[in-house]
């Protein structure tokens, strides 16, 4: 009887010493996948950052001006070229258009229902 526990004790202390050997190896690969994320987050991070870095020199608004003036003729529009929608009909030759008559203006209730609608959605 002292010998099947004696057995028993020794099987129960070996499945304990397997079981803590396997504990610590998961958290051995656990402790490693944490640093392999860890280290490729900033990685990522350092990434993102330079991209950031390049998307803003790339956007630099003079930086953009000295590309389109090198490799187009684009210029700034001016007030010669802005025209109303008869002129704009006229240009494309539908010379059955006909504008419609000015509306309107809204009922003053209206402009100032509309404001305060537009104050509600900026307090949210």
């Amino acid at each position: 009887m002292i010998r099947i526990t004696t057995i028993f004790l020794c099987v129960l202390l070996a499945a304990a010493a397997f079981g803590r050997y396997r504990a610590e190896v998961s958290v051995r690969e656990l402790r490693e996948d944490i640093q392999q994320t860890e280290t490729s987050q900033v990685e990522e991070l350092r990434s993102i950052q330079m991209l950031r870095a390049e998307i803003a020199y790339l956007e630099n608004p003079d930086r953009l001006a000295k590309v389109a003036g090198t490799k187009t003729d684009l210029r700034p529009s001016d007030s010669a070229q802005l025209v109303n929608a008869r002129e704009f009909a006229a240009l494309l030759g539908d010379a059955d258009y006909v504008a419609e008559e000015d509306a309107p203006a809204p009922e003053s209730d209206v402009i100032l229902h509309a404001l305060a609608m537009a104050q509600l959605t900026d307090a949210q």
